[in-house]
């Protein structure tokens, strides 16, 4: 396990990349079990209870135990809060730099990360956040504190954006489709007529130009679709439409276009997505991005529709909202290969539309009613919601007095055992009362029996307090005779001062609130108190009050919330009629969850920031003598300016610099994370540093895809290991030099389209495609996430193969082929190598649709057994197990579905270099290895059993034993023979016996039609390639003879030469001969002795 430490972070931090999953160290202020229908509304009461009994390290008394007790034991934990898109989990720890330990460690909880189902953030405490984790029947609340506040809103992003991976993670819940999206429209209605989608087109066709009347006219040649503007959205994060940011503001150049909202998408840009449909959303992902391009619920959904005209495309309308905080609706126009892909996705629409409903109805009839006890808590908390304490406080008294009097008995016997002393504060007061009546709605709902909506009768609230009752009360509770009275005094009295009061939202405020008619006041709440104005609005808080803590009077005012938490929208538990995605924050003392904004309050909420000493402004406020002095500036000269703007333009090139270089290293981590997760698998023949030099050296060779290398050292290199950090590269090195001692060129594709052409296509073998991408390794961290940045890589290199390949198209196995070049590679780089095994290799022809290639591979594997391993094949041949029971995955996926990633990277190693034989020698090896194994199991069932599960579980001995077994074996010419005659037992079957009726003779005649079809291609292949062969011998046949014939004449012109000079020797001699120079045989000169009288 990888940890690594993140920059400018104070608490600890760690990235674990092999398992996807991000650790959190935080503090567990406390817990507490709650009611399944706790809604959002109810949270902020349920987090103030427990921040409440937490820091003051009080017991909590027995009467607050009813409906949930709070667990001492998980009071102010270190803890580590990790989050995956698989899991979310909580674990205690106990100290620093400690290794995990089941007897130090404990589990407080883990869950799937869609069961955090609510977020609450408390704007003035940052450092703290509270979540609702759903496991059912079973509802707990936790509040967790942060050491550092900047990271609380990165870890609500992580949880919710795990809620939204782990919502989409389960292919049984979706249906994903491959389409093109051609643009967006904006419309007048949610609703539209048939023709729209025609009409869409036709504005694409004109780039956005067209009047978009209804009744244009259109022509029925196919237009030139999805011209605009070439700024195609890049597919970022999204934003509160469920958009990129690109695809949301588009910036379209044609005012005409912009007018009427029309945004066709680009043709130079890849547009195809994956349309997936989930249980309550559908959302779009680019596998050229890596990343959702479109999210919408199923309620923001109003209208789908197929083209009249053309057929293969449709589209929906949904509603977005525009700035300013108003909404407007948008139509989505999507193409697909054909009209019956279309029906199935509208098919797919309509049944996901029911199903949703229904189950959302079922839900709410089977969890709630107009009268449920948890509904009536609801509508309370959002009826105090926002409240001033005061108001709460008489809020609460005026619903306490439709209680009877036992349940209002436990109430306030509640409400004294939980306090243990007389509340400081109105709120103090609200928090115990809530607290209690918690207790009470979730026990009343435990024996609730439902009521339909036509039997529920409305009930009057009363608005006074019976004092029978209440006296009742007085005198059965002595000991808290005190408070009591002074609690039933506040009621009466408050409820007096407010009898002339209405209740409408216009006129709640109490006399002496100088605000407008329909205006409520914002709250004075937890961390927001009375500022001097709210403070002395209404007569009866000074009245009815006790005096306040003094420490109150210090708290900051109110400034904007910091961060916003929603309902997940994978999934939404509140009461149904009261459930709606909004924001929720703890903002003042009556805990406040934010609706929805309005326009203003958005720009407000965008450009406000919280503001530095508020007391001391607020104190300086009320005295207009004391007043701050404003510091006289002296003006600045034109140097000292233009010194000052130089000063600020160089530090804003250096900050963009600094920018920029950190990108990079982002990007160069997450390119290193990333590397490491692919490669994370265990290495079977372990490389020494000499080999890896040897790799290095021969991978760095200055134009090395025209060098050929000596065959017996790359034999060598490869025997003796295959770095892991380099095995993509030489896997590339090794294919080039496959294909320089290739005496005769394969034949190459039909189509040679480019890589990033074929990805701009939609293929017609996208089901089979999608359905395999889940089962492809995993387990595999790279390929483990649903629609992952390694599943859609994967889904690009089979989509492209198939494009590319007609005839063969997709057949399974061949994603596992394609997974384990893209571990090792980029993207289009294993697309090139998947292009090189199938053409060059030759493993294409076992995936053609007959298969023919496929049963004499199996002929084969069987005759080897037969001749190398006698006693095995026969123990086989008695159980009637054919090769087929347990060979075919070996052969269509080289060994990778079954057996260990390193093992399955060894033998990729010696297919680059040996190439398909390579299957038949691992094979025979391993059934040879564990012959003794074999022969032991006396049954069909468990010999396939052992040899589909206990053989892939090889040890790394065994492992290298059966490499270096493979890499010393050479079996390439009994595999020749071992076809032909395979062939030759075939021609002899064709003979049809006479005994069969002509329907059964007409068949075998069809099926030997078929075969001597198939058998003829193979051979015109074989022709083509023999013909081939002959061109070039014969092209080298002249090439020789050309530089015979060369070399003829240069031998005549050297013998004419050579006659030449023994003529011209020939003469000399006779001249010197003539002179009476006498010469020897070797041409050397005698000396003449002159004759004369001796002396």
């Amino acid at each position: 396990m990888h940890l690594l430490h993140a920059r400018g972070c104070p608490f600890s931090y760690w990235y674990v990349p092999f398992s996807n999953e991000v650790r959190y160290k935080l503090t567990l202020i406390g817990s507490l079990p709650v009611h399944h229908l706790t809604t959002m509304a109810m949270l902020p009461w349920v987090v103030a209870e427990i921040s409440r009994a937490h820091p003051a390290g009080k017991e909590i008394g027995a009467g607050c135990s009813r409906g949930g007790q709070l667990d001492p034991s998980t009071r102010n934990q270190t803890v580590f809060l990790c989050v995956s898109t698989s899991r979310v989990r909580c674990v205690s720890i106990l100290g620093e730099g400690v290794v995990w330990d089941p007897l130090t460690h404990t589990l407080l909880f883990e869950c799937r990360p869609h069961q955090v189902t609510k977020l609450i953030h408390n704007s003035q405490e940052p450092s703290s956040f509270g979540c609702l984790v759903r496991d059912a029947p079973n509802c707990a609340c936790y509040v967790f504190q942060c050491q550092d506040s900047t990271k609380v809103p990165e870890i609500i992003s992580a949880l919710r954006q795990a809620g939204k991976s782990s919502a989409r993670s389960d292919p049984s819940d979706t249906r994903k489709f491959e389409v093109l999206f051609c643009g967006r429209v904006s419309v007048a209605h949610k609703k539209a007529p048939p023709a729209l989608i025609d009409e869409c087109i036709e504005k694409f066709s004109h780039g956005g130009v067209g009047n978009g009347a209804a009744g244009s006219p259109t022509t029925m040649k196919r237009p030139v679709l999805f011209k605009r503007d070439p700024s195609f959205p890049c597919l970022q994060a999204l934003d509160e439409n469920g958009l990129s940011p690109e695809i949301s503001h588009t910036n379209t150049t044609d005012a005409h276009a912009h007018s009427a909202g029309v945004q066709p998408t680009s043709l130079q840009e890849n547009r195809t997505m994956l349309f997936t449909v989930g249980r309550s959303q559908i959302f779009l992902v680019s596998p050229d991005t890596k990343k959702v391009a479109i999210e919408k619920s199923f309620r923001e959904i109003s209208f789908c529709s197929q083209g009249i005209r053309h057929v293969d495309h449709f589209g929906f309308i949904c509603r977005e909202t525009v700035e300013g905080g108003s909404c407007h609706f948008v139509c989505y126009v999507f193409q697909c290969t054909d009209e019956s892909l279309v029906d199935e996705i509208m098919l797919t629409l309509k049944q996901a539309f029911s199903v949703a409903a229904l189950q959302q109805n079922a839900k709410t009839q089977s969890q709630q009613c107009d009268s449920c006890p948890m509904q009536q808590l609801h509508r309370l908390c959002e009826r105090i919601e926002g409240l001033h304490p005061s108001k709460t406080k008489l809020e609460l008294q005026r619903h306490l007095a439709t209680l009877d009097n036992q349940e209002q008995a436990s109430v306030f016997e509640n409400t004294m055992v939980c306090g243990l002393a007389r509340p400081k504060s109105d709120q103090e007061e609200n928090e115990l009362v809530m607290a209690s009546l918690r207790n009470l709605y979730e026990e009343r709902q435990r024996s609730h029996q439902h009521t339909l909506s036509g039997d529920s009768k409305q009930v009057t609230v009363c608005t006074t307090v019976p004092a029978l009752s209440l006296a009742a009360f007085y005198y059965s509770f002595p000991l808290y005779s005190n408070y009591v009275l002074l609690f039933v005094y506040s009621v009466n009295r408050e409820l007096r001062l407010d009898s002339s009061l209405t209740l409408s939202p216009s006129s709640s405020s109490l006399p002496g609130d100088a605000q407008p008619q329909g205006f409520r006041r914002r709250a004075s709440t937890f961390s927001h108190p009375p500022t001097p104005s709210s403070a002395e609005y209404s007569p009866v808080h000074t009245l009815t009050h006790t005096p306040q803590d003094p420490t109150a009077a210090t708290k900051p005012k109110l400034v904007r919330h910091y961060s916003v938490s929603t309902d997940s929208p994978h999934q939404s538990n509140d009461v149904a009629a009261l459930s709606t995605p909004s924001a929720a924050c703890w903002v003042g003392e009556s805990p406040l969850r934010s609706h929805r904004h309005s326009w203003r309050q958005q720009i407000f909420l965008r450009v406000a920031t919280p503001q530095k000493n508020t007391e001391a402004n607020a104190g300086g406020s009320g005295d207009s003598s004391i007043r701050v002095v404003p510091e006289e500036r002296t003006k600045r000269s034109k140097e000292e300016l233009r010194e000052l703007w130089r000063k600020a333009i160089l530090q804003q090139i250096l900050l963009q610099r600094m920018e920029r270089e950190n990108q990079k290293l982002q990007a160069s981590e997450s390119d290193l994370q990333n590397k490491r997760l692919k490669l994370d698998y265990e290495e079977i023949t372990p490389c020494l540093k000499e080999v890896t030099l040897v790799w290095e050296k021969m991978l760095g060779t200055p134009g090395r895809a025209k060098v050929k290398f000596d065959t017996e050292t790359i034999h060598a290199a490869v025997a003796q290991g295959v770095p892991r950090q380099h095995r993509g590269e030489i896997w590339k090195f090794l294919s080039e030099q496959f294909l320089l001692r290739q005496t005769v060129p394969s034949r190459p594709p039909a189509n040679d389209t480019p890589y990033k052409e074929l990805l701009k296509q939609l293929t017609s073998q996208q089901h089979a495609i999608l359905i395999d991408l889940g089962r492809t390794f995993p387990t595999h961290p790279y390929f483990q996430a649903q629609l992952g940045a390694g599943q859609l890589s994967l889904y690009n290199i089979l989509k492209a193969y198939s494009l590319l390949d007609p005839e063969v198209g997709y057949c399974q196995g061949l994603s596992f082929i394609a997974g384990v070049l893209l571990l090792h590679m980029g993207e289009e780089d294993a697309f090139n190598m998947l292009k090189f095994l199938m053409y060059d290799v030759g493993l294409r022809k076992q995936y053609r649709p007959d298969m023919i290639i496929l049963q004499i591979q199996m002929y084969q594997l069987s005759r080897l057994l037969h001749d190398y391993h006698r006693d095995l094949y026969s123990h086989l041949e008695q159980q009637e197990i054919g090769p087929s029971l347990y060979a075919t995955p070996w052969f269509l996926t080289a060994f990778a579905s079954h057996f260990p990633l390193g093992f399955v990277a060894r033998v990729f190693d010696m297919l680059f270099l040996q190439g398909s034989e390579v299957i038949f020698k691992v094979a025979l090896s391993l059934l040879g290895s564990h012959k003794p194994l074999i022969l032991q199991h006396e049954s069909l069932e468990s010999i396939v059993d052992f040899i589909k599960t206990t053989l892939p579980n090889l040890g790394l001995v065994q492992m290298e034993k059966t490499i270096n077994q493979v890499c010393e074996m050479d079996m390439s010419k009994q595999l020749q023979a071992y076809e032909v005659e395979y062939h030759v037992l075939q021609d002899e079957l064709l003979d049809t016996p006479p005994n069969l009726n002509q329907h059964q003779r007409a068949a075998q005649l069809e099926r030997t039609n078929q075969s001597l079809r198939q058998q003829n291609l193979d051979l015109l292949e074989e022709l083509q390639v023999s013909h081939a062969r002959i061109c070039s011998l014969e092209s080298r046949v002249e090439a020789l003879a050309q530089s015979e014939g060369q070399l003829r004449e240069q031998v005549s012109a050297l013998e004419e030469e050579k006659k030449q000079l023994a003529s011209t020797v020939t003469r000399l001699q006779d001249l010197l001969t003539s002179l009476g120079i006498q010469t020897t045989p070797d041409g050397l000169t005698l000396p003449h002795c002159p004759t004369g009288p001796l002396l």
